[in-house]
């Protein structure tokens, strides 16, 4: 049986290195001229690479488009959605790929506002269908250009994860609390397979991520034809066992990809030349303010990475609550001038603590959501690109 390939190029310059890559993964059948060509980048946040290593660097994304054209692409679209609602026109523009993608002919597509069609999902266990843009239709090959980062539900952001921004935003809520975001990308990509992945790994994200954490700067790209395969290696050259990460648990097990992880012929750089250890994913479930007390109750990976921003202001002689979770035991003894009901299950204990307690209703705040993502928008990046002011007020969508 032919081994599936996933080639490791050293590039702290990614122009260039895409043709070396392709070189190396003889990509037979795999034809650019006269294609229409759709790149799907990570585009998550309007922040721009020396302000923090979120997105696919803008030159990672020229660098592709310069390829394709060289190759005789007919047409080369870039497209993404952002997070938490945002504009894609505000983050294109404020994170440098808009200028990279008109200086190398490419062409800008925004998923948030064209078209989309419903696609039926065979086999789904979170969907049953989804909406995703039209142009999938109109395109001859996507080429998937992630980010390498951590993410704080899927481990790990690669190839896989990176098919999420062709769901919708009101789509993705529904999925967003913890392990079954994991379950939903495993949909998306039964409908959704890439041509082409290449992970821009020239400065990764490590830590609290995926929208924040620390640059961990190690200059390579990762190729592969094999979206699987790209993931498997990408999460060993983390420093991660790659059965850690469930979309490639569930990968296999559907056979979206490479079957068997030993049938991947490593080309170009060996692992070990590029491996290290990410800082892994750690979210702060003791607040770290002495008049700040969490009162648990099986809290869901939605909720727990939430915890720092709540209350957003805070007050030193005031003793703030926070209800989050199922079922929790209040603490009878303490006396809290603020109780905050976080996410649609605190507000659920909220209620029914009101009723033990009835005192308790006139101090009660309450943040709807399963998770509240419009609420940590407001609190995370909105607040950080006004103090920026890079804010515009109609970079989100109400």
């Amino acid at each position: 049986m032919e081994k599936t390939k996933v080639a490791i190029v050293k590039a702290e310059d990614p122009y260039g290195k895409i043709r070396t890559i392709l070189d190396m993964l003889s990509p037979h059948g795999l034809h650019f001229r006269n294609a229409r060509i759709l790149v799907k980048p990570n585009i998550c946040s309007p922040f721009p690479p020396e302000q923090a290593a979120v997105n696919t660097h803008p030159d990672v994304i020229g660098a592709c488009i310069r390829y394709l054209k060289e190759e005789g692409a007919h047409t080369v679209w870039v497209g993404d959605e952002p997070v938490w609602g945002l504009h894609s026109r505000f983050a294109y523009q404020k994170s440098g790929v808009k200028e990279v993608v008109e200086r190398e002919g490419g062409e800008l597509v925004y998923f948030d506002e064209d078209k989309r069609v419903k696609k039926e999902i065979p086999g789904g266990r979170i969907y049953d269908s989804l909406s995703v843009p039209a142009i999938l239709d109109e395109m001859d090959l996507l080429i998937n250009l992630p980010k390498m980062k951590i993410n704080m539900m899927a481990l790990v952001s690669l190839c896989i994860k990176n098919l999420l921004g062709l769901a919708s935003f009101n789509d993705r809520r529904r999925f967003h609390r913890g392990t079954d975001i994991s379950y939903a990308l495993i949909d998306i990509a039964k409908i959704v397979k890439p041509s082409l992945n290449i992970i821009d790994g020239i400065q990764a994200l490590e830590g609290i991520s995926a929208h924040s954490g620390s640059v961990r700067s190690l200059g390579v790209l990762v190729g592969s034809l094999d979206m699987v395969a790209a993931d498997i290696v990408g999460s060993r050259i983390m420093g991660f066992n790659p059965l850690e990460v469930v979309t490639t648990q569930l990968a296999l097990k559907d056979r979206l990809g490479v079957e068997d992880p030993k049938r991947i012929e490593i080309v170009g750089e060996p692992i070990e030349n590029v491996r290290t250890e990410f800082e892994r994913p750690f979210p702060r479930l003791v607040h770290p303010s002495p008049n700040v007390e969490v009162i648990p109750g099986g809290i869901c990976p939605g909720c727990t990475g939430r915890i720092l921003k709540i209350p957003p202001h805070i007050e030193p002689g005031k003793r703030y609550g926070i209800i989050i979770g199922k079922r929790v035991r209040y603490p009878r003894h303490q006396e809290f001038d603020e109780l905050w009901c976080f996410g649609d299950c605190g507000i659920e204990e909220g209620k029914r603590l009101a009723k033990r307690f009835p005192h308790l209703k006139e101090r009660m705040k309450k943040v709807k959501g399963c998770p509240p993502l419009e609420w940590w928008a407001e609190q995370t990046l909105e607040e950080e690109l006004k103090e920026r002011g890079w804010w515009e007020e109609d970079a989100m969508r109400k």
